[in-house]
């Protein structure tokens, strides 16, 4: 063992990830260090993953497994406190702090129009089909929130175990969030004289639910077990569990509602799964192939593998893969502008974003992308109705920024302090 070794066996999965990030922020841009863990169990990989921190396992033996951890340029995603995730409907942005803090921005002005400390430590949105409600999921108080749209004002808190981390919003205004650390799945249901709570187990480490079109059923992957868990939102039943590959994380409907593609985190592949549950195609993404994007005519679905910061473009029928994208280091989010037009990949590890023209993707990729300052940090999108503006928040820096797509410039930097 080196003086630069942490050692952290016999620590608690919470002791483990908090011990490693903090020597990770404190390390130098570009350095290396390793780390003495009992196992490298799935809440412990998809929390370094999510992080940003690189890493990979030296040796393993009857006392532990050794990794070593790459300290990229930014501090790990999630234990900084800046502006993380946003949403955009109607007039209004909302986007919240990995803290107590959520804003509104007037969209047009891009001024912000409102701030409130409403969590303990705040982590996703979701905003109802009527722009009533924002819902904020608060790992730091094991908590989901029901947040007044218009003023900002906290009109319920529902127990969420788990840590609660990406809130999802039926057009019928059902409400649920995974908790990863319970294995849970919170359902929240509008009733007639109130709300109605359930809280059900799912498989292990459960991430980024989805849900059908008409809102009636959820998709849950669940990374721990490599499955995707179909659950009725109406009544908690569990329909079914879908073997779908090693460290599924993220799933993208296709826009025929018949298919699900699943990128499984830890073997780097992504699979074609049937709402039915039948495993339809697999093939190779990319290291850490993360978070499916489908275009909204249904001919692409895109992966960012977060480990070789690449997009993998792909063929939904064939599954063939028919382009590989640059990215700027750890792609954190992915999305494509409502009109098809646009990819916009962040840079969480960078000052900048790239955006793709979609409609020329597979030709001569390499001169296909526009870099666009926006600061550090750069973690999720939203776009406007119009389709021409577009805001992301960066994390590091702690500010939105407001980008014009048809002049391919950031326009606004947009801060709370």
């Amino acid at each position: 063992m080196t003086p630069h070794t942490l050692d952290c066996r016999g620590f608690s999965l919470q002791q483990t990830g908090l011990t490693i990030l903090k020597t990770y922020n404190a390390s130098e841009s570009g350095a290396e260090f390793t780390v003495l863990i009992d196992t490298l169990n799935a809440g412990l990989r998809m929390w370094l993953i999510e992080a940003g921190a690189k890493h990979w396992i030296e040796f393993e033996t009857d006392q532990g497994v050794c990794l070593t951890v790459h300290r990229s340029l930014s501090p790990a995603q999630g234990s900084i406190p800046g502006l993380h995730h946003i949403v955009a409907a109607g007039d209004s942005v909302w986007a919240c702090e990995r803290d107590r803090r959520l804003l509104r921005v007037d969209a047009e002005s891009g001024e912000v129009a409102q701030v409130a400390e409403i969590a303990v430590k705040a982590s996703h949105l979701a905003v109802d089909a009527d722009q009533k409600w924002i819902f904020v999921a608060d790992p730091g108080a094991n908590e989901l929130l029901a947040i007044a749209s218009a003023d900002l004002s906290v009109q319920h808190r529902w127990v969420a175990p788990g840590g609660p981390q990406l809130p999802l919003v039926t057009d019928d205004g059902i409400v649920c969030v995974t908790g990863g650390g319970a294995n849970a799945l919170t359902i929240v249901r509008p009733r007639a004289q109130g709300y109605e709570v359930q809280t059900i187990e799912v498989d292990a480490c459960p991430h980024d639910p989805l849900t059908t079109p008409d809102g009636k059923r959820a998709f849950i992957p669940c990374a721990g077990d490599g499955s995707v868990v179909s659950v009725d939102l109406e009544d908690g039943r569990i329909l079914g569990r879908y073997k779908a590959g090693d460290g599924c994380a993220h799933l993208a409907l296709h826009p025929d509602g018949e298919r699900l593609y699943s990128a499984n985190t830890f073997d780097g592949t992504v699979s074609c799964l049937s709402v039915e549950g039948d495993l339809l195609g697999q093939e190779e993404s990319g290291p850490w192939a993360h978070q499916p994007a489908i275009s909204p005519d249904g001919r692409f679905v895109y992966v960012a593998n977060f480990f070789n910061d690449t997009i993998s473009v792909f063929d939904p029928d064939s599954m063939e893969k028919i382009a590989s994208l640059d990215t700027e280091p750890y792609p954190h989010g992915l999305d494509i502008s409502p009109d098809g037009r646009w990819i916009v990949a962040t840079g969480f590890s960078s000052d900048q974003i790239r955006i793709y023209n979609a409609a020329t993707i597979t030709e001569n990729v390499s001169t296909k992308s526009t870099r666009i300052d926006v600061g550090r940090g750069s973690s999720h999108i939203a776009f406007l109705a119009d389709q021409k503006i577009a805001f992301v928040a960066c994390s590091v820096d702690d500010h939105l920024a407001r980008l014009d797509l048809d002049a391919m410039t950031c326009t606004q930097r947009i801060s709370l302090n």
